[in-house]
């Protein structure tokens, strides 16, 4: 299945589409790298914590029950996600960071960036998870605010 994203120019706001149908919606707030989402009827949180070592929490909508976990490994730019006992690894396929995949060696997603100056592209899923489609662009947008901090 191929979808479609689009973020808003301060990266706070990811639309995904199913053609011309909203299927999705992510929000991150701008201060902090927390965020909550809504796919194909998964809903999730994401909380961050740590200054050195960060890691962020993957929530249920309400914030009470965690689901799993993100450990990102900044200097390589990916990241290990634990979800409900699954492990997945998240990591760009490019040097230009215009191309990155989520995956656990059966299923994955493929993200891509298709515009040079907006922020949108497709994703190509093979049997994953709504939640880890979520997932990964929570990932992706955590990475391009270090590299625009930078």
């Amino acid at each position: 299945m191929i979808l479609q994203w689009k973020s808003s120019l301060s990266g706070k706001e990811t639309r995904i589409f199913r053609g011309k149908v909203i299927a999705g919606l992510l929000k991150k707030s701008i201060w902090k790298d927390d965020g909550y989402g809504e796919l194909n009827g998964h809903m999730l949180r994401f909380e961050t914590k740590g200054f050195l070592h960060r890691t962020t929490r993957i929530l249920d909508i309400e914030g009470k029950v965690e689901l799993g976990k993100i450990e990102y490994k900044t200097w390589k730019s990916t990241a290990v996600v634990t979800f409900e006992s699954e492990s997945y690894e998240w990591k760009f396929d490019s040097w230009v960071r215009k191309k990155w995949q989520i995956s656990n060696g059966a299923n994955s997603a493929v993200f891509s960036k298709t515009s040079l100056w907006k922020s949108e592209g497709e994703i190509e899923t093979e049997d994953i998870s709504p939640a880890m489609i979520l997932t990964g662009l929570f990932i992706y947008g955590y990475f391009w605010k270090i590299a625009a901090a930078s």
